[in-house]
């Protein structure tokens, strides 16, 4: 068995276990979410993407290599780079200009998209992200910034 292909039955396992102990949690009703609901969701999505790596790995026959030249490197920093700087910047920008600016990042500089593009899939992302957790699951998000709006 391939070493992709452990990896990933190792999370389809983790993430089976982690679906059914949010469940116990509860998952709520309607607009109130339970305890269990963001995990089993993430159970859900982790679950899904280990599966498809799973056949992915059993269909495809060469190996994975690791990343090894300077521009993969360079991406990978970007990467963690710009999920620090979302994390220290949450709080006093909010979570709609922080979600704007890690996107348009991540589509300019590791997608190497053009700006129009990067700006407006940011944008939209951003407006969607915002309603969907603030105005339909009413989860309490930092508005840094845009605090005026409430």
């Amino acid at each position: 068995m391939k070493r992709e292909s452990i990896v990933a039955t190792i999370w389809l396992f983790i993430a089976g276990y982690t679906a059914y102990a949010s469940y116990q949690l509860g998952l709520g009703a309607g607009g109130r979410p339970g305890a269990g609901f963001f995990p089993f969701g993430a159970a859900l999505g982790i679950g899904l993407i280990a599966l498809l790596r799973l056949i992915g790995a059993n269909r495809d026959a060469s190996e994975a290599k690791p990343a090894t030249r300077p521009e993969e490197w360079r991406k990978i920093f970007a990467m963690v780079t710009g999920m620090l700087a979302f994390a220290l910047l949450l709080d006093s920008l909010g979570f709609a200009i922080c979600t704007f600016l890690l996107l348009a990042f991540y589509l300019k500089i590791i997608a190497a998209q053009p700006w129009q593009r990067s700006l407006i899939f940011a944008s939209a992302t951003a407006v969607g992200a915002h309603l969907f957790f603030d105005l339909l699951l009413r989860a309490q998000l930092p508005r840094g910034l845009l605090a005026f709006l409430t």
